[in-house]
């Protein structure tokens, strides 16, 4: 019985010795199908950066091409805004001359006459560049009005009438300065010279050949006693463009 026994025994271990190796070779397939599924997913994620990146890249493209038509858009709708001080109107021009005379040490004042009145103004500026001049006038309590003009340059002839009437302003300003006796005009001649393209038929034409004849006319060097007749011309002139 013993002997039966035994031997009853001893094939119950080589099943279990079986089924164990069954089991590892099932937990071995069963590993290497999970890592054999990660190396495809880990594929598709960097396909998927590499497409988020040229979409970021397309974007940033797009982006700039924007930025270039806006640019030529800004060139061909130039706006230059100017403001004049108009510190007093009077029918007499003894009265006018009385009160031009008490604001020369705030800058150059100057007088037109327009519609029989004698109207007294202290120069023309860019928008914002007459903000000092206007807190002097404003602590002494002088009175004054804005006058505000806009000048819309559509196209280039009309851009590079504004930019010539800029340069104009800004040499005016700067004779209006006390510490400042002349200007060379030099610089402002050749710049002249590299504005070209205007076109002959535009209406702007004859009003862009104009001040290029008379900046172009100006000496090379424009003394501080003709600040008064530049802001009596430039005024005028661009009183006739609105």
């Amino acid at each position: 019985m013993r002997y039966t026994r035994y031997n009853y025994k001893a094939p119950k271990k080589n099943n279990n010795f079986i089924i164990v190796i069954t089991l590892i070779l099932i937990v071995a397939i069963a590993l290497g199908t999970i890592f054999a599924k990660l190396l495809p997913n880990n594929s598709k994620i960097a396909s998927a950066d590499n497409k988020v990146t040229k979409i970021s890249l397309q974007k940033d493209t797009k982006t700039n091409k924007v930025s270039v038509d806006d640019s030529k858009d800004k060139a061909q709708n130039d706006i230059k805004e100017y403001v004049a001080l108009q510190c007093g109107v009077f029918s007499k021009m003894e009265s006018a001359l009385i009160l031009k005379k008490s604001l020369a040490e705030y800058g150059t004042p100057f007088i037109v006459v327009e519609d029989k009145l004698n109207k007294v103004l202290l120069g023309v500026y860019p928008k914002g560049g007459a903000d000092s001049i206007i807190k002097q006038l404003t602590a002494k309590k002088i009175t004054y009005s804005k006058i505000n003009f806009q000048l819309e340059g559509k196209d280039l002839t009309s851009a590079q009438t504004n930019e010539m009437i800029s340069a104009d302003i800004e040499i005016l300003n700067k004779l209006s300065e006390k510490d400042t006796k002349s200007i060379q005009t030099v610089k402002l001649k050749k710049w002249m010279t590299t504005l070209t393209g205007a076109d002959t038929k535009n209406k702007s034409y004859a009003s862009m050949t104009t001040i290029k004849s008379y900046l172009t006319a100006l000496p090379e060097e424009v003394n501080k006693d003709k600040t008064e007749d530049g802001y009596i011309y430039i005024y005028k002139f661009i009183k006739k463009l609105i």
